[in-house]
This record gives structure tokens, sequence and C-alpha cells, in this order.
């Protein structure tokens, strides 16, 4: 199958949709699949994500159009409106839209990513939500796909692996907890990272981007990193503590647990859907979440071991491939 996964993925980190994708392209090829980022004419299927086609790069309802419709896009496409193109014979490629989560809910604010990801989903032939969570809330604000189907996040296990030493054992006398977040939002818990550094068993380190809003206290601040060093820094850990508000499936979440890490978890969004056989629920008293995280630890940890391959990009590419012969015969049914 030629594939064609409309985002421009970096090397270096940048978000959790440019690490799955990633991953994702790197095990279709193994697989004997062909992948490309360009749209030359010839792909089978189009995966597109959320708003974005790479860092700072955002999709355009009229391109989606012209490619549903044309088969390819070119740079005059945008300045045509997109009823235009919903006009002519469909001549265009089955397109996958893997949505993200609503940015309103996530980040406090309404912004372009909302307009664009509920301009955009109409145009795909099937839908991937990253959790039931996203599912419901975009079902809040319209966004009510006739073909979807929920499909969470997986890593490379070649780099999001447990550590084989059992190096994480606890420590008598500390608890070594990680914390990861690209975006530098208030709403992904920092106020509580803090917080939980002030407990004196508590070695918290932090990779990413710090808001200058909020004082670190004991935080230890390790700024971003690429994918294989994030993933010896959670080897080293003891547990992930993952306070984040109203995110749809974070990709931090599911790379400590491939990690082996148990997780302390805000029980908002679709951390729950993630975490909760493998953690435990924050509440207000921290201290007390990380008594009981320790008094289960050992048993986390090892149902964690067991299950293992549910976090990798092997479990979850099977269901993208499914996404995409079910969206080839459907359009195939329709006809070009």
């Amino acid at each position: 199958m030629k594939i064609c996964i409309w985002f421009n993925t970096i090397d270096g980190p940048w978000g959790g949709g440019n690490q799955f994708l990633r991953a994702l392209s790197k095990q279709l090829v193994s697989l004997g699949h062909s992948v490309t980022n360009q749209l030359d004419g010839s792909a089978d299927v189009v995966l597109i994500n959320s708003h974005n086609r790479g860092a700072n790069q955002f999709l355009n309802p009229s391109l989606v159009a012209q490619l549903r419709h044309q088969g390819n896009v070119t740079w005059w496409g945008r300045a045509v409106p997109k009823n235009f193109w919903l006009n002519l014979r469909r001549k265009g490629p089955p397109i996958i839209h893997r949505l993200d989560g609503v940015a309103v809910l996530i980040r406090g604010v309404r912004s372009r990513a909302d307009e664009l990801q509920i301009a955009i989903n109409p145009l795909s032939d099937y839908t991937i939500f990253q959790s039931v969570y996203s599912q419901e809330s975009f079902s809040q604000f319209g966004v009510k796909p006739e073909k979807a189907k929920i499909v969470y996040n997986g890593v490379d296990g070649g780099i999001f692996y447990p550590n084989p030493q059992k190096q994480n054992d606890l420590s008598s006398k500390k608890i070594r907890l990680v914390a990861v977040s690209w975006s530098s939002n208030l709403r992904k818990g920092f106020s509580t990272l803090a917080a939980v550094s002030r407990i004196s068993i508590v070695e918290l380190r932090f990779i990413g981007h710090w808001p200058s809003e909020i004082i670190p206290e004991n935080v230890i601040l390790l700024g971003p990193k690429p994918s294989e060093q994030v993933a010896e820094i959670l080897r080293q850990s003891n547990a992930m503590i993952h306070a984040a508000e109203n995110e749809p499936c974070s990709n931090a979440i599911i790379e400590a647990l491939a990690c082996g890490l148990p997780v302390l978890y805000r029980d908002s969004g679709g951390n729950r859907e993630l975490a909760r056989e493998y953690g435990i629920a924050l509440t207000d008293e921290l201290e007390d979440n990380l008594s009981e995280l320790m008094v289960h630890y050992y048993d986390l940890r090892d149902k964690l071991r067991q299950d293992h391959s549910k976090f990798l990009i092997d479990y979850v590419v099977k269901a993208y491939l499914a996404a995409f012969e079910e969206a080839m015969q459907m359009v195939g049914k329709r006809g070009k």
C-alpha cells in the first residue's frame, strides 16, 4: 500500500503528534508499505493530522477539498473557495483524519486549531479519535463523523522499553519522579508539579518547557530532549507524574508506561483511560497519593511489564491499516 502521511515530521522534539507520526511511518515501512509525506497523486490513501501538517504549518480546508476531488493540491488552491472543489466529481484518494483534541478545552482559549479541525473533518472519509474522551469532546462541538474508530497512540518499542536491570527499584530515601511536557501551557499542571517537588522524599525531574509564570520550587529542569534521551531518563526514574488537564491522549504517559513506569495522573481528559490500571489518580492530598503509589508500586510495575506490547506502535499500526483498508473500500464503492 502506498500511504501519504501529509505531515512534515522533524527528528527533534516537537510535541506528541510529531513523535507519534514518526513512529507510525517507521512501523509502516518496516511492514513493507511505501510511505511519503508528499502529495504526488499516486497514494492509495492519505492520512491528515488534526489541524496541521508540520511544525507551524496549518492545514487549509480548501486544499483538503482540492485533494479530495482532484487528487492533488496546487499552490493557488487555497485561494479557491472550498465549495468550488466540492462541486466537482470526486477523483481524489481516501482521506483519514486523525483528530487530536478540542483546543479550547486543552488550552483554555479557542484557537485556529478548533476552527480548522471542525472545518476539515467533513472532508475526510474516516476519522480516528485518540480516545473516548476525544470523541465525546468533539461530539459536543458538532463533530460526529459517520465512520470513525478510537485508536490510542503508541510508541517505538526500540526506544521506549523497561529498564532490564530493574534499577528503578524504590529507594528508602527518595522516590524519583519524572514529568514531561513540550507545551508550557499552564493547564499542563505545573503548579501541582511544583507542590509535589516540595515533599521531602521526592526528587522530581522535568523534561520540556517550564513556564516563567510558575516558580519551579525543587523541580529539576532538564529542558526539551530527543526521544532517546527522554526514554533513558524515564528508565532512570521510579514513576511519572502527569498533572495535565483535558488532554485527549498523552504521548508522554504512553512513553512512560512503555518504559515500565507507574503514573500519578490527574483524572482529567483521556489520562484515566490510559493510566487507570497502572497508576494512582491525583487528588488534593498529594502526600497520600504518593503513599498509595508506593504501597502498590511493585504490583503496578509488574502489570506494566506484562502489558508492555499494548503501548507500542506495533499494536496500534494494525488498527490504522484496518481504517485505511475500510476507507479505500468505501471510496471505491462510491466511485472516484
